[in-house]
């Protein structure tokens, strides 16, 4: 359309303009009616004012439109980023404005029609190539206005449209600027999509990964898996995601490296994506010493239980402080906590002053806390006849029996008075700061 337009200026504007015998040729000088490759000086002096006409209209445009982009977004309080792309879009808009001068001159020139014929090819391949750069750095330009109201709006989904828009729009961009460029230097497409019809076959199996994701992206945009921003596992590789593309998905990993996963991976491998946490899970075990009486084991749990009903970042319907497991060389307690912090830095802040307040908690009940130990029992060797006396595998009837009936009755007397032995404990509740209690036993999984 623009090309058949330009022709239509010049070959109008050349039947009506250009005379046999040019007007001002009754006012020249007899040196200028001297030629130079078969062009009189003073067609050349007209053509060297046209050149200067169209540099002139490029300069007024960039100007122009530079100020009118500075003062639409406001490219003082926005940033370098914004500054770079206005001082890259004037420019291809300004060299298009002079060589649309050019065309509308030419006609006028008077030039021969070899010339004529030689000249307005090059013009109109040099307006062509400035429109496609134009459309380029305007792309950019409307990717950044789009890209801020983005920012400004809740749905985190518009972060990845704007990248794929960006791209689309210069994929558009560039498939009609090939189709004027193939017309300005007379070259015919049709011949050319007939032997891309011919060898379709052979295209569709070579850009059957590229369908796949392109495919791949759609995946995302529709079944929104991950946002921008967001920390996920995909394909064992861990990171951010940093952008979206057409073709492939680029993660930014915690070595500060990108890692660059096509997007037909998507629709196939699981994506684990840790933004989407409510919580964040943190299971331990607080070794105690054998030698901690069962009174101080029960007061420090409470003490930690009250600990995460009063601390502002945890979970205040889930958390689990029980004594555990008789290991090796100590009493291990079960902490079991739920962050609800916004990032993995709170959460390791919140950590911290956690676990020195049951440093302190500890500290004031005096509980120490236990280290891998061994006990070794040394004897001599002269001695070892005489030592223990040893145990007969001979038994009285009855012994084990007694030795049942004791055990049961130490149970029974050490728990006569444990409210467990009256009536059924109910299901464990948690509970608020100071409302106290443990509850019942009660079992939950990790949740």
């Amino acid at each position: 359309m623009l090309q058949t337009l330009l022709h239509s200026i010049i070959s109008a504007t050349s039947t009506t303009q250009t005379p046999s015998t040019p007007w001002i040729e009754q006012y020249l000088a007899p040196w200028m009616e001297g030629e130079f490759l078969e062009i009189e000086y003073w067609r050349w002096g007209i053509v060297l004012i046209a050149i200067i006409v169209g540099v002139i209209v490029d300069f007024i445009v960039r100007f122009v439109l530079r100020k009118v982009l500075k003062s639409i977004t406001d490219a003082d309080n926005n940033g370098p980023g914004l500054t770079k792309i206005l001082h890259t879009v004037p420019r291809p808009a300004g060299l298009a404005a002079g060589g649309a001068t050019w065309v509308f001159l030419l006609p006028f020139l008077a030039l021969p029609a070899t010339v004529l014929s030689f000249v307005e090819p090059i013009v109109s391949l040099y307006i062509t190539i400035a429109c496609i750069w134009f459309g380029f750095r305007g792309t950019d330009l409307i990717a950044w206005v789009v890209a801020q109201k983005a920012k400004k709006s809740q749905n985190k989904l518009d972060d990845l449209l704007v990248p794929l828009l960006r791209k689309t729009l210069k994929a558009v961009v560039l498939v009609f600027g090939i189709v004027y460029l193939a017309d300005s230097m007379k070259i015919q497409l049709t011949p050319i999509i007939a032997g891309l019809g011919i060898g379709g076959l052979g295209f569709a199996f070579a850009a059957k990964d590229t369908i796949e994701n392109f495919f791949g992206s759609i995946t995302v945009i529709l079944d929104k898996p991950f946002q921008i921003g967001d920390w996920v596992v995909i394909d064992s590789v861990e990171g951010t995601v940093e952008s979206v593309g057409l073709r492939s998905t680029r993660i930014r990993t915690f070595y500060d490296t990108v890692v660059t996963i096509p997007n037909s991976i998507l629709v196939t491998t699981k994506c684990n994506n840790y933004s989407k946490r409510r919580y964040r899970r943190w299971k331990q075990m607080v070794s105690v010493g054998y030698a901690t009486s069962p009174e101080k084991i029960a007061s420090f749990c409470e003490g930690i239980r009250e600990l995460l009903r009063v601390h502002p970042y945890t979970r205040k319907d889930y958390y689990q402080v029980w004594l555990n497991e008789f290991a090796g060389s100590s009493l291990d307690i079960l902490v079991y906590v739920f962050w609800s912090a916004p990032d993995w830095q709170t959460e390791l802040r919140e950590r911290h002053r956690f676990m020195l307040d049951i440093i302190r908690l500890a500290g004031d009940l005096g509980v120490e806390f236990a280290f891998p130990s061994r006990t070794v029992y040394l004897r001599k060797e002269e001695n070892w006849e005489s030592g223990p006396e040893k145990v007969s595998a001979i038994r009285p009837e009855g012994w084990m029996e007694s030795a049942e009936d004791e055990g049961r009755e130490l149970v029974e007397e050490f728990t006569a008075g444990d409210d467990w032995r009256k009536h059924l404990p109910p299901p464990y509740k948690f509970t608020g700061a100071k409302d106290g209690g443990s509850g019942g036993g009660g079992e939950g999984g990790e949740g």
